[in-house]
């Protein structure tokens, strides 16, 4: 089944094909008018689209008790188990409960008790009360020629392995399907500035932002080349200049799933660092920082002579502009969420500035129909962070970060008819790590990857249950292709603000005095605000 987002994307594309390339303004209201009516009304019924359970039964087999629930299409769902008291929880989106739990028979089984609530105003929540702790295996049925959809739940006592979600269900059309048919995740890629327009200067004077730009986008580009599934596009692949109208034209021409412009930056004190990501804002920026970046990477279009604003000012349509205004909304809505999955990435190789992402109003990220981000890496102007930014090793760790942050997006998020999209659906993703924490059982930690509890003993060669907080559990094809992000460097710099001592410095870092004046090529203790130590390892 297509995702609205999807079905909603296509009508975006296709009315704006339409409105944009008719020869005369009538001819453009007239195809808009109808065009973008039509739509409309599709929206309103995919917008109270829901699915109806219609029917839940529970009956006890010899093995496990199976919880049916009829529905009246596919939904998105998602189960899990409380304790104390125990509970199995289920929650399907945007559905409505058309059956009376409370007459639900429960005789001879664990279930004591079913109760059902309206959450997130869209979407049900039905609780069974467990007279015992179950483990939950559950999943989706199509229709055939005795019943229509359904979702089953099949809870089996601790004493009983749960057999893998492939001994249950059969899908030969999915397994059989080629593959190679599917779709990659295109990736566009905009090296900022470039040419005659060299961005920021560092405080060196040597080093410029073009140039760094150019060379983390590269890398960005080789990481996702070697990965199945992803195509990356550069939108400059050498050192000439681009106009900014004609960026995200070109990501838009070649099919682009997301928009990333990456960047550095440059302030007036050179103890400005870390990172920001920038989406995109319809409304004026307050804050001072967000103001400054968008006047500096705005102004880049002045160098062409036209700054090519796609503002929806531009679409004299009423009803174009409604359309346009609500693919923006969903455009930057996504944008902000793939910026938190980048940022919590690059917070692991390097310091952020802001730990959410921002907005602006960037002409460079107006894509309607294509989450866009904008990314400074970092300030030129900070000595320390310009001369790590011209560095080969850390532009790698930073591509790879960012890399990172854009497969847990799509993980998240597949496109549809992409080879990620169908590795999900059908179990078929890579294998990764799962760090167990506080409270986690072995069960639960296979219930929530979607894996057979046997699958997961004899992935990670356990003879029984036991695990540690802390301990480390490969989940076979349980998630996101992972990258080995390479570890910061050993050697730190820091910056002496007022009130600091060198022997605190050194309790800081948890290193010798001696080795600390060695490194700095210090006679004694006298340092003074805002000196640069280098740190070295502990």
């Amino acid at each position: 089944m297509r995702s609205q987002a999807a079905v909603f994307q296509c009508h975006v594309r296709n009315v704006r094909r339409h409105v944009c390339c008719r020869s005369s303004h009538a001819e453009r209201k007239s195809a808009a008018s109808r065009l973008i009516l039509l739509l409309l009304m599709a929206l309103l019924s995919s917008a109270v689209s829901a699915a109806d359970i219609d029917d839940l039964r529970v009956w006890q087999s010899p093995d496990y008790t199976r919880v049916v629930l009829d529905l009246s299409e596919p939904a998105q769902y998602s189960v899990f188990v409380l304790d104390n008291p125990h509970r199995v929880v289920i929650d399907i989106e945007r559905s409505q409960l058309r059956v009376d739990t409370g007459r639900v028979p429960l005789t001879d089984v664990p279930v004591r008790n079913i109760r059902s609530a309206a959450r997130n105003q869209t979407d049900t929540r039905i609780v069974l009360d467990m007279a015992e702790a179950v483990n939950p295996s559950s999943y989706l049925l199509p229709p055939d020629v005795e019943a229509g959809d359904r979702l089953v739940i099949d809870l089996y006592g601790l004493d009983r392995e749960v057999p893998p979600p492939a001994q249950m269900v059969s899908t030969p059309a999915a397994v059989e399907q080629n593959t190679a048919s599917l779709r990659d995740i295109v990736v566009a890629i905009d090296a900022g500035h470039g040419g005659r327009d060299p961005g920021a200067i560092g405080y060196d004077g040597r080093i410029r932002e073009k140039d760094v730009a150019l060379a983390i986008s590269q890398a960005i580009s080789d990481r996702l080349r070697s990965l199945p599934g992803y195509q990356p596009v550069m939108i400059r692949d050498a050192d000439f200049h681009v106009q900014l109208q004609e960026r995200p034209m070109l990501a838009r021409d070649n099919r682009a799933d997301i928009f990333l412009s990456i960047h550095a930056d440059s302030y007036s004190t050179s103890r400005a660092e870390g990172i920001t990501v920038y989406a995109l804002s319809q409304t004026t920026a307050e804050d001072e920082n967000i103001r400054r970046v968008t006047e500096k990477e705005n102004s880049a279009a002045l160098l062409g002579g036209s700054a090519g604003d796609t503002s929806l000012r531009d679409f004299e349509d009423d009803l174009a502009l409604t359309l346009l205004d609500i693919s923006m909304s969903w455009s930057i809505e996504q944008s902000m969420a793939a910026g938190s999955y980048i940022l919590n990435s690059l917070g692991q190789v390097a310091t952020l500035r802001r730990d959410k992402p921002q907005q602006g109003n960037l002409w460079v990220l107006r894509s309607p129909d294509i989450p866009s981000l904008l990314i400074e890496t970092g300030y030129l102007s900070n000595p320390s962070e310009a001369r790590k930014l011209a560095s080969p090793a850390y532009q790698q760790r930073l591509a790879d970060a960012i890399v990172q942050g854009v497969m847990n997006y799509f993980y998240e998020r597949p496109p549809e008819g992409s080879l990620l999209a169908w590795q999900k659906a059908n179990n078929q993703g890579p294998d990764r790590e799962y760090v167990v924490v506080r409270g986690d059982s072995l069960s639960m930690i296979a219930q929530r990857h979607n894996i057979g509890l046997a699958q997961l003993r004899a992935a990670n060669s356990l003879s029984g249950d036991t695990i540690h907080v802390g301990q480390r559990l490969l989940i076979p094809g349980g998630g996101p292709q992972t990258i080995a992000l390479s570890a910061p460097p050993t050697v730190y710099e820091h910056t002496i603000s007022r009130g600091e001592t060198l022997s605190g410095i050194a309790d800081r870092y948890q290193v010798s005095l001696s080795r600390l004046r060695e490194a700095n090529q210090l006679r004694g203790d006298t340092i003074r605000v805002g000196q640069i130590l280098i740190i070295p390892s502990s």
